[in-house]
């Protein structure tokens, strides 16, 4: 054969084998980039589910450390409630000490301490605690966690509006502000009526509707949780605007004491 014939076949052969090549290194090419692209997912969705832990993962892994209990520091001296009413009690004394100690100055430190307390415990509530708790904590959990919370909470949201009164009662001679007796009494009858009926009539319900979707499903029923679900929906209403109206009380009764500052 001659050499012309042999380097036209050679040459054939080259532009044939050219796009097969090429064809198998986009291939390859493809395919790495589905493989890295896999890679890539699987490693966000495995970042997101790291970052979003649970209570319900927590005590799987207690179950499988034969749930290992224990206290999760020792307690420091700071954190003894003796010791800190003895300091609250201590800087008391010496304010008064280093002024000239009044009934109505005492009076009004209560009533300013009192106030503070509760407002302070009805914002980190409801802005603060709930919500963060609400979307962290799995749903019967946070239920669970609320019932233990909410009668603590409405105790001191009662308490701090009787003894307002009570203060300003003592403040003003005899003749307080008929507005502000006004917010503080509505106050105290909402605080009052979550404590001893709502509340307890929602946590009631809540438990019933728990137990049931506990169930095993071939007994479990639907029909009746939802019944279930309707009724906490109206008891946490009601609790929900009683403790709306007791805010707006309060935030009404900051705006008088801050007249008194002005």
């Amino acid at each position: 054969m001659s050499p012309c014939i042999i380097s036209s076949q050679v040459g054939m052969a080259r532009g044939l084998a050219a796009p097969t090549h090429a064809f198998s290194v986009a291939r390859v090419a493809k395919n790495s980039f589905a493989v890295f692209g896999l890679h890539q997912t699987r490693a966000i969705q495995s970042r997101r589910s790291s970052l979003k832990p649970t209570i319900a993962s927590a005590a799987t892994v207690g179950a499988a450390t034969g749930g290992v209990q224990g206290d999760m520091l020792e307690p420091s001296t700071a954190n003894n409630p003796i010791v800190r009413i003895v300091a609250l009690a201590a800087t008391v004394a010496a304010a008064a000490y280093s002024t000239s100690f009044l009934p109505a100055a005492a009076v009004g430190f209560v009533h300013m301490l009192a106030f503070g307390m509760w407002f302070g415990t009805l914002g980190w509530t409801s802005f603060i605690f709930g919500i963060v708790a609400f979307r962290n904590l799995p749903r019967q959990t946070f239920g669970k966690l609320q019932a233990k919370l909410f009668p603590k909470y409405f105790t001191v949201s009662a308490a701090a509006p009787a003894l307002l009164l009570a203060t300003l009662h003592f403040l003003t001679n005899g003749a307080p502000p008929t507005k502000e007796m006004t917010l503080l009494g509505i106050s105290l009858g909402a605080s009052l009526m979550n404590l001893f009926f709502t509340e307890p009539a929602a946590t009631k319900v809540m438990f019933q509707r728990y137990e049931m979707e506990n169930q095993a499903a071939a007994i479990r029923d639907e029909a009746q949780i939802k019944i279930l679900a309707k009724q906490f929906g109206k008891w946490h209403g009601i609790s929900s605007l009683l403790n709306l109206i007791v805010l707006i009380c309060a935030v009404g009764h900051a705006y008088y004491l801050g007249g008194l500052l002005a």
